[in-house]
């Protein structure tokens, strides 16, 4: 009987410890743990996008050429926007806009594939850090707005505009090529090296799922993170451009239509770039206004988004003279000793073609240091006429054909966007211009080419 009523109170004092031991936990949940009370409260999980930094560029010389700034943009969700609760006119003064540009922000079209009720939107670009901190305060009371950092691109050395390029907001032309890569609001390279290496400098997006209160309040991560995706930064670019030669470059262009190019001959590599007139490319940076100076840029009559550098065609000019040189020498229509006698200009059919006065031209070398008209537009005509003066078709296209390897009349290939192949005329150019049953074309006709 002693050891039954020892096991009965043993087993008593067992349930007691345990209930005494739930009672303290209930109580410690209740009175001072309040993370499971938020969580009731909770009543949306929102899922935020993570953007990642883009990459930073450098000039050959690891020099900051393309860098990050942190911007605060005020985000919203139209679907979690009560506008009857809403303290319109109080959220208005913490952002210094009135009621009517309130609405006209949140009027979007639904129905162009850009914007989605559902999906967080920019409401207003690049806080203050003083706005940021005041709105922050009282965020809470305006359901469906949120704060998200971001980067926008600076440019430290204020040059470089179209080299470097600009980034822009995706239209639903990008969304749609990009297989869902990209989505409404996201940032894409728009012009130079930002678009040229948009895949290697966006980096790959993020998300974070938050827990929010009937109002809208963040009160933590859901599941604390575990079902988070952190963000992976875009990989940084070094160019092969010097941003002194850039800078310098476009001082000297100041006031002027064209393009400079300079090249590193051993390499190839392109140490500069400038095309004008330009524009600081800090003005393009994703801030509000950004729009009108877009616009102002656009509509300007010295249009400077015109990249003269790959876009632009421009006769040659003389140092076209080298390129003759080469295609005689090659074909065998010249003898680097050949020379000639200018007299002051070419004379063909009783009319003067001129040259500038120069000393006698004795060989290859002279005519090119002396630049003399006579001598190439006689060579050029001797590369056209090898195969007959009524048969100048082949001569053209041969000619024509050493050009395109030489680079000229094709598109480099280079990694740079909208190149323009130029114009390298061929017989069937010409055959165009003029007519056959006009009479044709012959050496002559073309003969400036040279």
């Amino acid at each position: 009987m002693n050891i039954s009523a020892q096991r009965q109170r043993n087993i008593q004092l067992v349930f007691l410890l345990s209930a005494a031991a739930l009672i303290a936990k209930v109580a410690h949940l209740q009175l001072f743990d309040d993370s499971f009370r938020k969580r009731a409260d909770a009543t949306t999980i929102d899922k935020l996008t993570v953007y990642p930094p883009r990459g930073l560029v450098y000039d050959r010389h690891d020099r900051l050429i393309i860098n990050n700034e942190a911007m605060y943009d005020l985000m919203v969700t139209y679907n979690q926007v009560d506008l009857k609760s809403m303290n319109i006119l109080k959220f208005c003064r913490l952002l210094g806009i009135t009621e009517e540009e309130f609405y006209l922000r949140l009027k979007k079209d639904w129905r162009s594939g850009k914007y989605s009720r559902s999906v967080p939107f920019v409401f207003d670009k690049k806080l203050s850090i003083e706005k940021y901190a005041l709105l922050q305060e009282s965020l809470y009371e305006f359901p469906g707005f949120f704060v998200q950092v971001r980067n926008i691109r600076g440019y430290p050395y204020h040059a470089g505009a179209h080299v470097l390029g600009y980034i822009n907001e995706v239209d639903p032309r990008d969304i749609e090529r990009s297989n869902g890569e990209y989505e409404s609001g996201d940032y894409i390279g728009a012009a130079g090296l930002e678009s040229e290496y948009e895949a290697y400098l966006r980096g790959v997006k993020g998300h974070t799922s938050l827990l929010k209160d009937n109002l809208g309040r963040i009160v933590g991560k859901y599941m604390n993170g575990a079902y988070d995706v952190p963000a992976i930064p875009g990989h940084d670019l070094t160019s092969s451009i010097d941003i002194d030669l850039q800078t310098y470059g476009e001082r000297l262009m100041q006031n002027k239509t064209g393009s400079i190019v300079a090249i590193e001959p051993k390499t190839g590599q392109i140490l500069c770039m400038i095309s004008a007139p330009t524009y600081d490319p800090n003005l393009l940076a994703m801030t509000q206004g950004r729009g009108a100076i877009f616009s102002q840029l656009l509509t300007d009559s010295l249009k400077p988004f015109f990249d003269r550098t790959v876009m632009a065609k421009y006769p040659p000019g003389s140092i076209f003279k080298t390129v003759v040189s080469l295609v005689g020498l090659q074909e065998g229509t010249l003898s680097p000793g050949h020379g000639v006698s200018c007299n002051g200009g070419y004379f063909y059919a009783g009319r003067l073609y001129k040259c500038h006065h120069h000393s006698h031209v004795g060989n290859v070398v002279d005519a090119i240091a002396y630049s003399c008209n006579t001598y190439y537009f006689n060579e050029f005509r001797n590369v056209v006429d090898k195969f007959g003066f009524s048969n100048p078709h082949k001569g053209l296209d041969i000619f024509a054909d050493y050009c395109n390897q030489l680079g000229l009349g094709v598109q480099l290939g280079i990694d740079y966007p909208n190149e323009n192949k130029g114009n390298i005329p061929d017989a069937k150019y010409y055959d165009k211009i003029y007519k056959k049953e006009l009479g044709g074309w012959r050496s002559p006709t073309i003969m400036s080419v040279g």
